[in-house]
């Protein structure tokens, strides 16, 4: 009984096309980039950059263009792998911030983090085609245009 009036009265509801998209980027980072990384699955890293991807560091010089870089960039950061204790993901369209959180997340050279640091991934087709590096969480929620905090209660 309970089941048949839930199978009546539920209608799927349809999402708009920017929610799709925005839902799909944060599976490609969640699920495909991240997946990808964390079994070392190299090829399915690269296979997820657009072959225009661009990596904006921490400071204006840091910048690496093309898959080529991105990739060593990503491989000289494995070597030197850092314990993650958290993750916030947030969807803004065609764009992902991504928060990680650790306590050797200390510092990129000599650019100080304090235990965090945020990206933000630009997407296309399902493809990476930007990701942005900033300190604080604020300034990658306002470089992805998220208004309002969104945070968790």
């Amino acid at each position: 009984m309970c089941g048949e009036h839930l199978a009546t009265t539920i209608v799927p509801r349809k999402e708009p096309a920017m929610a799709v998209n925005g839902q799909k980027n944060l599976e490609t980072v969640l699920v495909d980039f991240l997946g990808a990384l964390g079994h070392g699955d190299l090829d399915g890293v690269r296979a997820l950059l657009d072959p225009a991807v661009t990596w904006q560091g921490l400071r204006e010089d840091w910048i690496c263009h093309g898959p080529d870089e991105v990739m060593e960039w990503l491989e000289w950061g494995l070597e030197r792998r850092r314990d993650i204790e958290g993750l916030e993901l947030i969807r803004a369209g065609d764009q992902v911030v991504m928060g990680a959180r650790g306590p050797r997340i200390d510092a990129v050279a000599d650019e100080p983090l304090e235990g965090q640091i945020f990206n933000v991934f630009t997407l296309r087709d399902g493809r990476i085609v930007r990701i942005e590096d900033y300190r604080h969480r604020s300034e990658a929620l306002e470089a992805a245009g998220v208004a309002g905090d969104r945070g968790w209660r």
